[in-house]
């Protein structure tokens, strides 16, 4: 039980780590002038909104696609990591909380279905 809310506390705080580094790295970095901030919030923190409610209540099943959701964000991390020059940051947290939520996302699935498992026997 213990395993188990611990892979959902670091599954929580890798999650919302993303969210505001997204945030801040929209918002507040610098970008050029034609930079439009508002389709770069619809388009990377927006799908992050879908899944908040399942894993905020611990569902298995929210965490299972929100896992293949963080996907996207690690290539995204990795291909701005490679194309950056100067500010590797933001990318860099991009790719260390998708790549944390999604180990521990999956693994909190496991350790639940386990649990599961044993309580039924």
């Amino acid at each position: 039980m213990k395993l188990v809310q611990s892979l959902r506390m670091i599954s929580l705080i890798s999650f919302f780590g993303l969210m505001i580094s997204l945030l801040i790295w929209i918002l507040i970095a610098e970008h050029s002038e034609n930079f439009p901030v508002a389709a770069w919030l619809i388009i990377g923190v927006m799908p992050l909104l879908f899944p908040m409610r399942g894993i905020l209540y611990g569902k298995s099943y929210t965490h299972a696609w929100a896992s293949f959701l963080m996907l996207f964000y690690i290539a995204h991390g990795i291909g701005e990591l490679y194309s950056r020059d100067a500010i590797i940051w933001y990318p860099l947290f991009e790719v260390i909380f998708s790549s944390v939520f999604f180990i521990a996302a999956n693994l909190y699935i496991r350790a639940l279905a386990k649990l599961r498992r044993n309580s039924q026997t």
